[in-house]
């Protein structure tokens, strides 16, 4: 029999480097949050992101998934080179269970020197989300002049500490 913690540590999703055939997930994943988000304006059609969630970006973005069975809930992209996280989102109901915690803990393995990355401002969950995770916010990297109209603040996160 499987003690409480046991059951919730097999429960937790899975967090792995993407593969080609998660990308259209990922894709479609955004697609979705855009769709649902009012503050967020759409300024690429859903076919041109799914166009940009091609094979070929693997080569140069870090993309980890986060899955819950067969189902791939969120996903997080970085650069390789830079360690620019572009992006982390999740699927609605998988938000608030330590999902977005997991996939950016696995960006600070992956990038124990450090990234950076943008938020949205008027998204103030995610801002509350990457304070408590350690990243600051580098009041220098404000840009108001955004293709979506909406401003974005940049974040750091220092990197481990030796």
């Amino acid at each position: 029999m499987m003690n409480r913690a046991a059951r919730k540590a097999a429960a937790l999703p899975v967090v792995r480097r993407a593969a080609a055939q998660d990308l259209p997930a990922c894709a479609a994943i955004i697609n979705d949050y855009m769709d649902a988000t009012d503050w967020l304006p759409r300024t690429i059609d859903r076919k041109a992101i799914e166009e940009m969630f091609a094979p070929e970006l693997l080569n140069k973005r870090t993309i980890l998934v986060a899955e819950d069975g067969d189902a791939i809930i969120g996903y997080l992209s970085m650069d390789h080179q830079a360690g620019f996280i572009h992006a982390l989102y999740l699927r609605p109901h998988a938000q608030g269970k330590g999902l977005g915690k997991a996939l950016l803990d696995a960006a600070k393995d992956a990038r124990p020197q450090g990234f950076e990355l943008t938020v949205f401002e008027p998204n103030a969950e995610a801002m509350r989300f990457y304070i408590r995770e350690g990243l600051v916010e580098v009041p220098e990297g404000r840009n108001d002049k955004t293709p979506e109209g909406v401003p974005t603040l940049l974040m750091r996160w220092q990197g481990a500490s030796t």
